[in-house]
């Protein structure tokens, strides 16, 4: 729960600004997408001026989230000095892109729920026990009784759901499923929002999956997988960056892993890795020791290292603490 003094301060913080730019992390999913929405159309229904940014902008998988079309990619020309910055779903600062760090600014508020969040910003609302980020903004949302049409109920849904796995990781509490019923009763469709997030594949993605379920790698009797994102797959595929949401779930999805990561050499010459755990390994541990951070079941990191030393590494770092 929420401290009740930072919420008065957040109140306090909106009271006193007519503008407010709400900026998430690069690479953003549906949490990002939904919270930065979500957030950006309830301060627009208390009549605040607002815009919404990403390093990425909108991804075509979102397309169908209400108000989407406002959402615009981070602009290197800093925002005006009386715009109240407000960053969403991010855990690390640097996350927010190298055209907002060109503004040498910092966030004036940051709205999260992952553990490895230092607290960047000059109000923090970090809540780590929250399974999303769309969780928070529904209890500050609810909390300080600000506007929560079906349009903002759809985005936090969609949020809520995405950073859950439709409701099944083991962060997903009661209050997730209480938070998720009143969304629907505030508007928001499950089944059109479900069928949006998760049937809604271009067939690229599809032949995408093909190419990583042909170069999947499996090591400590199948407790560990992974597998590797080349700009070749992409290109045999006709597959976006965008697309890759949610491939690491096939590797969840063999009964005796415990541990699954993906590695994607980045255009900037960095190493993405993104990794999942069933429990027994704390993968944010792992991220951290990169630089990189989440939560104990999930987490990601960047690297300079290339794709076949950070594999070693991570394998040395997952062995350590896999039991025997």
């Amino acid at each position: 729960m929420l401290n009740p003094d930072l919420l008065s301060s957040l109140q306090s913080l909106c009271d006193r600004h007519q503008r407010f730019l709400i900026i998430s992390h690069v690479r953003p999913d549906g949490d990002a997408y939904g919270s930065s929405l979500g957030l950006g159309l309830s301060l627009r229904a208390s009549g605040k001026d607002v815009l919404i940014t990403n390093a990425d902008g909108l991804s075509s998988l979102f397309e169908f989230l209400p108000g989407g079309k406002s959402l615009g990619a981070t602009s290197p020309t800093p925002p005006e000095p009386d715009r109240l910055i407000i960053a969403v779903d991010c855990a690390d600062q640097k996350r927010l892109g190298p055209a907002f760090e060109q503004w040498q600014r910092t966030p004036d508020v940051n709205i999260d729920h992952h553990v490895s969040n230092p607290g960047y910003a000059k109000l923090n609302l970090i809540d780590a026990n929250s399974p999303a980020t769309a969780q928070v903004l529904y209890e500050i949302i609810t909390a300080l009784k600000w506007p929560l049409t079906p349009e903002i109920a759809s985005n936090l849904y969609v949020g809520l759901m995405t950073d859950t796995g439709c409701f099944r990781y083991r962060q997903t509490t009661a209050r997730s499923f209480e938070i998720a019923a009143r969304l629907v009763e505030a508007g928001a469709d499950p089944t059109d929002l479900a069928e949006s997030c998760y049937q809604n594949f271009r067939s690229a993605r599809l032949l995408l999956v093909r190419e990583v379920l042909n170069g999947l790698h499996f090591t400590n009797r199948d407790r560990v997988a992974w597998f590797y994102l080349s700009p070749e797959m992409y290109a045999r595929s006709g597959a976006t960056p965008d697309e890759t949401e949610g491939l690491i779930e096939y590797l969840q999805a063999v009964n005796t892993v415990e541990v699954a990561f993906m590695l994607e050499a980045m255009s900037d010459g960095l190493t993405r890795a993104s990794m999942r755990s069933r429990g027994k390994v704390d993968v944010q541990q792992i991220c951290s020791e990169f630089g990189g951070g989440g939560h104990r079941l999930a987490a990601g990191l960047r690297s300079k290292l290339d794709p076949v030393t950070l594999e070693k590494k991570l394998l040395d770092l997952i062995a350590k603490q896999l039991p025997n």
